[in-house]
């Protein structure tokens, strides 16, 4: 396990696990945070022998957001504010248009900025017994950069009820509006992300990246563009060395043998 100053690291059968590692804060990110890990979700994403990345946090709080002692500062300009800013945009970014799948463990309560890190996140499995809440309005502050995610995956409708009052909900609550997909007893919580995150090493790799790529670029597109896009992707796929040994092996009755698909 690798520990750098803020995260914790751990790479092994194709996964990532990165941990947010302040507990005493609550995990909540500050400059050098973010910059962690960015870094560290683009440089696992861009290797191929990465079939996925788990992100989780130490202590009983997955993420409180910004850390308000780092936001405090009566000394910030506006350069420093939009710099920041635009950092977390970074990450956040980062996680969405990761190559492989990011799994978010949620093994403890998340706030502000800790929902943006949620709703990046391709799967997520959370505990029962864990809260959410955007603290932002409490203090003065907007959820300005995490509401493109939020919006987009858990819809205007639950965003206005919650980010406008800054009530806590629930997990049961997350998981209806779309912004958690699984939700567990914390004893199996493991178990489950494991079990999710051992389904995308059993898989076809690149077409797993192919998948989420297309997917992104779907979202963004006029009809008709989705449509041409649609077709072209599915003749790539088809004609991909990947394919033909998967289709093989189903016709051989035996598990594929990915590595031996042979380049794009």
């Amino acid at each position: 396990m690798e520990t750098r100053r803020t995260i914790l690291v751990e790479t092994g059968d194709g996964l990532t696990r990165v941990t947010l590692n302040r507990p005493e804060r609550r995990n909540a990110f500050d400059r050098v945070m973010l910059e962690e890990l960015r870094d560290c979700i683009v440089g696992s994403g861009s290797d191929p022998s990465i079939r996925g990345i788990i992100l989780t946090g130490t202590g009983s709080v997955f993420c409180a957001g910004a850390d308000l002692h780092w936001m405090g500062s009566e000394v910030v300009s506006v350069w420093e504010a939009r710099r920041d800013a635009a950092l977390l945009l970074d990450l956040l970014r980062a996680i969405d248009e990761c190559p492989c799948p990011v799994i978010g463990r949620i093994q403890g309560s998340a706030y502000g900025g800790g929902l943006g890190l949620i709703a990046a996140c391709d799967i997520v499995v959370a505990r029962t017994d864990v809260t959410f809440s955007f603290g932002e309005v409490r203090v003065g502050l907007v959820p300005a950069v995490i509401a493109p995610f939020l919006l987009r995956k858990a819809g205007d409708s639950f965003l206005r009820r919650y980010s406008l009052t800054g009530e806590s909900f629930s997990a049961s609550v997350a998981k209806g509006a779309g912004l958690v997909h699984d939700v567990v007893e914390p004893a199996v919580l493991d178990h489950r992300v494991n079990e999710v995150a051992g389904f995308l090493t059993q898989l076809a790799p690149l077409a797993v990246r192919e998948t989420k790529r297309l997917l992104r670029q779907l979202r963004d597109l006029p009809e008709a563009e989705q449509w041409k896009m649609a077709v072209e992707a599915n003749v790539r796929a088809r004609m991909s060395a990947e394919a033909q040994e998967g289709l093989r092996a189903f016709r051989e009755k035996r598990n594929p043998t990915w590595s031996q698909a042979g380049p794009q």
